[in-house]
């Protein structure tokens, strides 16, 4: 087998494994199962370099040539950075506090191991046999790189966008100095300042929402009070619901308020959309915000039986304002719901 073919295929079956964990694995309730799914598949990303007999040095694990590779990075995230910041706050909001949030301070000593885990999977991984593949035409392997880091992040615009421009010069810097470590820093700096910063909306796979660009908006505000006659408790993350038979559906009640004008409210559970019924009177969220405006801001909605088996499905408010082409907004975090 030449070596084309033979890096062609393992290209294949790490798109495979990559690609069925997101979107099959992920999405799953139970920790457990995602994290016992993902040993196998990092166990077979390193099983290749075994048999290819490949060290760590070869793979870009190595100090030796940081210093090129920091330089090319230095400049790249200096100037991405303030380039991101200036145009991303003409159309949506920016968090300049971000340095009074605890998951700030926690990414900046959790993200670096994170990204150094992605570029190893999709630089020493799937570059390097990008670059078998189309060999002598290393520039090629460089776009096809960069395609499959945004690829992984569909269905999310903004990520499927900054990770294909930040592909590119990872992957080229790596190119000329495989060293995975200073790669690593700069993908966790600009994904920290993306996230905390820029309030980018990060959920990939079939939970994320090709309309939802950024995190939150203030002025937005919500909650769903009642699932079949059950409230949802804040210190347990999944409610466990007995499926109406008798009427064949699910009920679903809250309130959605806005200093904003609202276009359209939707419920979505287990990634379908539900319309629901607005106008409901709601005397206490009036009360508790001091705004007449908010005394009809109650909602509820039936969804049908029909459409879910007994399992775990994730319940999610989605908020549509008027004149956002991008922003859907979820002013109630989404919960898991157990339907039995």
């Amino acid at each position: 087998m030449s070596q084309k073919t033979k890096s062609s295929l393992e290209v294949l079956t790490g798109l495979i494994f990559i690609i069925g964990y997101l979107w099959l694995i992920y999405p799953l309730h139970s920790q457990w199962v995602k994290i016992v799914s993902a040993i196998p598949i990092l166990l077979f990303f390193i099983y290749l370099e075994f048999i290819n007999k490949k060290s760590l040095k070869d793979i870009g694990f190595r100090l030796d040539n940081w210093y090129g590779s920091f330089k090319i990075l230095f400049i790249f995230t200096l100037i991405t950075m303030p380039v991101l910041y200036v145009t991303w706050q003409f159309s949506f909001p920016v968090n300049n506090y971000f340095y009074k949030e605890y998951s700030f301070w926690e990414k900046l000593v959790t993200f670096p191991f994170w990204g150094l885990f992605q570029e190893y999977i999709f630089l020493a991984f799937f570059f390097r046999r990008y670059r078998d593949i189309f060999f002598p035409h290393t520039n090629i392997a460089i776009i096809f790189s960069a395609l499959t880091f945004s690829m992984v992040h569909i269905p999310n615009p903004p990520l499927i966008i900054f990770c294909f421009v930040a592909g590119v010069v990872w992957a080229a810097t790596y190119n000329k100095y495989p060293n995975l470590f200073t790669i690593a820093i700069s993908h966790a700096l600009l994904g920290i300042f993306c996230s905390n910063i820029l309030l980018v909306y990060t959920t990939v796979g079939p939970n994320a929402d090709i309309g939802k660009w950024c995190k939150y908006h203030d002025s937005v505000y919500g909650c769903i009070d009642v699932i079949n006659n059950t409230m949802p408790s804040k210190n347990n993350n999944v409610l466990d619901v007995n499926i109406n038979h008798e009427k064949n559906s699910i009920f679903v009640s809250g309130w959605v308020a806005s200093t904003d004008k609202i276009k359209n409210i939707r419920i979505n559970l287990g990634g379908k959309d539900y319309s629901i019924h607005c106008g409901e009177k709601r005397e206490d969220v009036a009360a508790y915000f001091n705004k007449p405006d908010f005394l009809y801001s109650g909602f509820n909605t039936n969804i049908p039986v029909s459409d879910f088996s007994p399992g775990y499905y994730k319940l999610i408010l989605k908020v549509y304002l008027e004149g956002e082409l991008f922003s859907i907004h979820y002013p109630y975090p989404g919960i898991w719901v157990n339907l039995r």
